[in-house]
């Protein structure tokens, strides 16, 4: 090799290396530890680039970063559910969810040394399939990513009513759970096989909130609507299958309990 192209090849890997999209971070960020004995907590992540916390264990932190819920966060010691804290954390610019939540992760490895692997674990599920006798989707047109939600519609009073646009199933698999908390305990995958993007709208009761979620919800009101599952099987063509899936699980590999300094 001439030495020409060997400092053709140094010059290209060291573009390459700065070209590399730097980990993103809060501008600032205040942690320390709430030792008030209350049991409410309170979350807010705000579009702008604000993400407040108080009174939240690591455990349900650690869950809100990565994306998962708080019982797929795995291994480390026992005080991830009972010590608790409180943070308060700016971007430097406006910032969406997701690049909130990879602040959030390199905030919580830089103050409590945090380290952790991806896994996989079999656990409880909702599998989202298509039902017996096909699917009733409207195919959407082609628009940006931002476009692809769910937003809250107009209709009966005492149901919840959901307007989806340009949604994939695997959107909606992940969506179906933070629109139906009461309805749906466990995560929701996508087991329908439906490729592409599709318009709909979803209207159901949700569960009494003293009711435990179940792949059989309890007899409702007939004249307040139908279940969610109900829903999801007569205005979609689809339904939720209670089952056993194996999911992505966070398994903490080492952690400090004490903040660092702000």
């Amino acid at each position: 090799m001439s030495l020409n192209t060997t400092g053709l090849l140094l010059a290209m890997c060291c573009c390459l290396g700065q070209s590399q999209t730097p980990t993103p971070s809060f501008e600032v960020a205040d942690v320390k530890g709430n030792a008030s004995g209350e049991a409410r907590m309170a979350v807010d992540m705000q579009a702008g680039g604000r993400l407040s916390a108080h009174n939240v264990p690591l455990r349900i932190l650690i869950a809100l970063a990565y994306h998962v819920r708080p019982d797929s966060v795995t291994e480390g010691p026992g005080w991830l559910s009972s010590a608790r804290y409180d943070i308060v954390a700016k971007a430097s610019q406006t910032a969406g969810q997701d690049e909130l939540r990879r602040m959030l992760q390199s905030l919580l490895a830089e103050r409590f040394k945090l380290v952790v692997h991806q896994g996989e674990k079999i656990m409880p599920a909702y599998a989202l399939e298509v039902g017996k006798n096909g699917a009733k989707l409207q195919e959407a047109g082609s628009a940006v990513l931002s476009e692809s939600r769910c937003v809250p519609g107009e209709g009966v009073a005492g149901q919840k009513h959901t307007v989806c646009r340009h949604m994939t199933m695997a959107l909606l698999a992940d969506t179906l759970p933070e629109t139906a908390p009461r309805d749906l305990d466990v995560p929701v995958l996508d087991r329908t096989g439906l490729a592409g993007k599709f318009d709909f709208k979803l209207d159901w009761t949700p569960a009494a909130p003293s009711a435990a979620p179940s792949g059989t919800p309890p007899a409702e009101d007939p004249l307040a609507g139908p279940t969610l599952f109900e829903a999801v099987e007569t205005q979609l063509g689809l339904r939720l299958q209670r089952t056993r899936l194996p999911l992505p699980v966070i398994v903490v590999d080492t952690v400090e309990r004490v903040p660092s300094g702000n």
